[in-house]
């Protein structure tokens, strides 16, 4: 049997939603099953799709949602058409406009029709098209996979009954962040961290994410571990205004704007931290922080996490065990949260080899998709 991912959101784009997509087919890929995916046309996507272990179709998805869901449409069945396998169901990796395009394939390819969820589709602003296109797509989906407790509750709000809701988390590639000592040796040389005790945040530079909220809580950090220096990995619209602040706070010299770095080498940067810190927060009119794969890369390096008690973080962090969480801006809790794991290396340690343990028994892309596919045996039809 064989499966068809519809991902608009897919590299060489850059994100967790694309960073979903591509693994999660890998995965299944990994596992035995016979996997396509159709998605948009983008500059440099020859190189990546030369790379992955599945066919990937792309037409064009730019310009209006209805004829990317109309080009994506047509993909499906060009995809099933060419896959060796009857197929098992098209999954929509988020609502639209995958959501639709499943929908109007589903007359010619008969088959059940997954859809992913985020969190984010529930907030983002949207009139009233935009809600009774979601309300449809929710309704013809034979089954709704969330990536966190949280999202899945976001369905059931939206009246999709328990039997067609289910939870299969985020994941990692644990191998892909080991690091060696002289690579950790090497990241901090490059970031200028010396032997510093390294705060660090790999996120995009965007108001939810909560790097102000670091910044103020900073100072108080200072106050206890002078010698510690905060790394900022990402770009964004906030920069300007981020080193602005670092500035008004007095603490632009511990401060590291690092800009974005390469993946292969996350795994060094995390290894070389004593902490990852993401204290993410809701902002009105933008997504939630669905899961946070940045909490699962730091644990695979064996590096404890900071995150907020917001949207799907608690699914990702267990709060004293693999790490702590905190209020969503606060920067008194978050300083003297960061502050305990600075000075208290005995912690340090145990949060962050138990994080390591966690992500590989629990939170890899392989148990994301064997937990995929128990779901999937759910539906009629949808084989053994």
């Amino acid at each position: 049997m064989s499966i068809v991912l519809i991902a608009d959101d897919f590299p060489p784009q850059v994100g967790g939603i694309q960073t979903y997509s591509c693994e999660l087919a890998r995965a299944l890929v990994e596992l035995g099953e016979e996997v396509a995916v159709c998605t948009g046309r983008e500059a440099g996507s020859q190189e990546v799709d030369e790379r992955l272990p599945y066919p990937v179709i792309r037409v064009p998805t730019k310009g209006s949602y209805p004829m990317a869901a109309m080009n994506l449409s047509a993909a499906q069945q060009q995809a099933a058409e060419m896959l060796q396998t009857p197929l098992r169901c098209v999954v929509a990796t988020k609502w639209s406009p995958e959501g639709p395009a499943a929908i109007l394939a589903h007359g010619a390819l008969r088959c059940p029709m997954v859809l992913l969820g985020y969190g984010g589709e529930f907030s983002a602003p949207g009139g009233l098209v935009k809600r009774l296109v979601q309300r449809v797509v929710l309704r013809r989906m034979d089954l709704c996979l969330a990536i966190s407790d949280y999202t899945a509750g976001l369905f059931r709000r939206a009246g999709l009954p328990e039997q067609r809701v289910g939870t299969i988390y985020g994941g990692v590639w644990p191998e892909q962040f080991a690091a060696t000592d002289d690579e950790k040796a090497a990241v901090r040389e490059e970031l200028g961290a010396g032997d510093a005790p390294l705060i660090a945040t790999v996120a995009r530079l965007i108001e939810r994410k909560g790097h102000r909220t670091v910044l103020e809580a900073l100072p108080a950090v200072l106050e206890r571990v002078p010698e510690a220096k905060y790394a900022i990995v990402g770009d964004g619209p906030m920069r300007r205004e981020l080193e602005a602040l670092a500035e008004e706070l007095g603490v632009r010299e511990r401060v590291i704007f690092a800009g974005q770095m390469p993946g292969e080498r996350l795994g060094a940067l995390y290894g070389a931290a004593q902490v990852c810190v993401m204290p993410s927060h809701a902002v009105r009119g933008k997504l939630p922080e669905g899961f946070g794969l940045v909490f699962l890369e730091a644990a695979a390096a064996g590096t404890p996490s900071i995150g907020s008690r917001f949207g799907g973080i608690p699914d990702a962090i267990e709060d004293g065990e693999t790490g702590l969480l905190v209020e969503p801006q606060s920067p008194e809790e978050l300083a003297a949260a960061i502050t305990r794991l600075l000075t208290d290396h005995a912690l340090r340690e145990r949060m962050g080899e138990a994080a390591r343990r966690r992500v590989e028994a629990q939170f890899t892309w392989r148990r994301v998709a064997e937990r995929f596919l128990e779901h999937l045996r759910r539906l009629d039809g949808a084989g053994a």
